[in-house]
Formats: C-alpha cells, sequence, structure tokens
C-alpha cells in the first residue's frame, strides 16, 4: 500500500523526472519495478491453483459422505475377528426345544441351568439374521423357578460374535468371583442381579430377576460351573 500511494503522488507532478523518481523511490522501499510484473503473475497463478485445491477439496468431502454411506451395507468384521449385531437387526423364534436337549441334540458343549424338573415355565429362543434362520447367533433361555420364584435368564453367545445389548448389559459388572478357574464378573441390584463369565469358546450373560438375595446369582452361576 505504501508504494501504491507513493506512484500515486507521483503521477500528480507534472515533470521529465517521473521515471527517475519512481525507479529510486521504489529502490528505497525493496521494491524492484521489474519484479511487479513477477507478482502480479504469481498471484494469478495462486488464484488458478485455489481453484483446483479447491475442486480437489469439494471431491474429498464427497467421497468421505459417499463412503461410509456405501461400506454400512456390508457385514461389520473388526479387528479381533469379532462379529457385531445389533439386536434390532435380529429375528428370534422358538427353538424348539430347551437347551439342555439342543445340548444333547448337537453335542455342543454349552453349560446351561438345570431347574427343567423344578420351573413353572421355560421359554427358549433362537436369534438370527432375516435371511439365514440356521445360523444361530445367540440362544436366549428364561427358566421360572417352582419353588423361590425366581426368574432367570441365560444367553449364550460363541466367543467369536458379539451383540450390542448383550455387550452393554455387562458393563459396570466390577465384582469378580473364581470358580473353578473361571472368572465371573457380576453386579447386584435390588431388582436384578447380572453375571457374565467365558467358558470354553462361548459367553454367558445371566439375569436373575429380583433376586432373594445379594450373591443368588452367584449360586447359579457355581450350579453351572
Amino acid at each position: 500500500m505504501k508504494d501504491k500511494r507513493i506512484d500515486n503522488a507521483i503521477e500528480s507532478i507534472n515533470s521529465d523526472r517521473k521515471k527517475e523518481m519512481r525507479a529510486q523511490l521504489h529502490s528505497r522501499v525493496d521494491i524492484p519495478q521489474q519484479e511487479q510484473a513477477q507478482t502480479k503473475s504469481m498471484r494469478r497463478v495462486f488464484n488458478a491453483k485455489t481453484v483446483v485445491f479447491g475442486a480437489l477439496g469439494i471431491c474429498a468431502v464427497c467421497l468421505a459422505i459417499i463412503l461410509p454411506i456405501t461400506l454400512s451395507g456390508t457385514t461389520s468384521q473388526p479387528s479381533g475377528g469379532r462379529y457385531n449385531y445389533v439386536a434390532s437387526e435380529l429375528l428370534h423364534d422358538d427353538l424348539g426345544c430347551t437347551l439342555k436337549e439342543y445340548v444333547e441334540q448337537t453335542d455342543k458343549n454349552i453349560l446351561y441351568i438345570d431347574w427343567y424338573d423344578v420351573a413353572d415355565d421355560c421359554l427358549t429362543e433362537k436369534y438370527f439374521l432375516p435371511d439365514n434362520e440356521n445360523n444361530i447367533i445367540y440362544i436366549r433361555e428364561d427358566l421360572y423357578h417352582g419353588e423361590t420364584g425366581d426368574h432367570v435368564a441365560l444367553a449364550v453367545i460363541a466367543r467369536d460374535n458379539s451383540v450390542d445389548w448383550l455387550d452393554s448389559n455387562r458393563e459396570g459388572l466390577v465384582q469378580n468371583y473364581v470358580c473353578n478357574n473361571t472368572r465371573v464378573y457380576w453386579g447386584y441390584e435390588v431388582s436384578l442381579a447380572r453375571a457374565y463369565f467365558e467358558y470354553n469358546g462361548y459367553n454367558y450373560n445371566i439375569l436373575l430377576y429380583e433376586p432373594m438375595t445379594e450373591d443368588a446369582i452367584l449360586d447359579i452361576v457355581k450350579e453351572m460351573l
């Protein structure tokens, strides 16, 4: 701005020494005359580069929006080989037998709660994706003890699988107990007691509704193990 004001002042002078004065003054403010044309040229190049980089930036933003939408339609398999499922995307139906009978039929090494002889009611369901009913993601069994009135729910899932509500259900289980070399994580509230443990390739989530004692859920785990 300084050199522009100087040029304007010189333009108002009617003198044969105008060119000479311009050269001297530009020399004092360290702006050689020959560099003025280069500066204007550089500004034009900069503007062109700005347009190019701006266009590239827009493309990058579009890709950042489109790619997640495209990938979200695929089955997620995070690092570690775990498959993640959302409970709301799974269907469920009657398993057709108790968990104990299922274990005997399939010869799977799955633990169960053996209340069948005293249970007033037993509900065993399988959970699966809509397009593949035969691929069971997890099994849930609800048992109602006929003598104590206890209601217990057991969800069994292979260790390689993961369902959001099962993962969130075992959050906050800070107490732990070791039974037959298996560490059990558990927690107690008046309306609900929870326990979780891993055994022989399966994860076990246990819910005991309105427990009669604080450690009643541990007695169930001991029976299983």
